[in-house]
């Protein structure tokens, strides 16, 4: 198992991690969309801070506020966190997020379980 999470606070745009398979699977399930619909970049931010997400091998993400928006800028490959940072509601996953990161085998934790 392997725990998963962003960086965070970094003063211009980084790499994507390829060795985060978090990340990874994000870029892969919402990447394109993300790079044509800020909307969607904002619900990713809020899918994200805050959110503890388990994949079915039993590794385990979780992102900060700033880390949330430190992977966004990763991904879009410009701007930085803050670009992204509280862009809207913490802890809250959209169904097409959810359903996007379902099929690349993640679910977001539910705590009151």
């Amino acid at each position: 198992m392997a725990d998963f999470g962003g960086l965070g606070g970094l003063a211009e745009c980084r790499q994507i991690n390829e060795a985060d398979l978090f990340e990874m699977a994000i870029n892969r399930a919402l990447g394109d969309a993300m790079r044509q619909d800020t909307n969607l970049c904002k619900e990713i931010w809020s899918s994200l801070a805050n959110q503890d997400w388990l994949h079915e091998n039993g590794d385990t993400a979780s992102y900060s506020f700033r880390a949330a928006g430190d992977l966004i800028a990763a991904i879009l490959g410009e701007g930085n966190y803050m670009d992204w940072y509280c862009s809207g509601p913490y802890e809250t996953v959209s169904d097409r997020i959810e359903v996007a990161m379902q099929r690349e085998g993640w679910k977001p934790h539910d705590h009151n379980t």
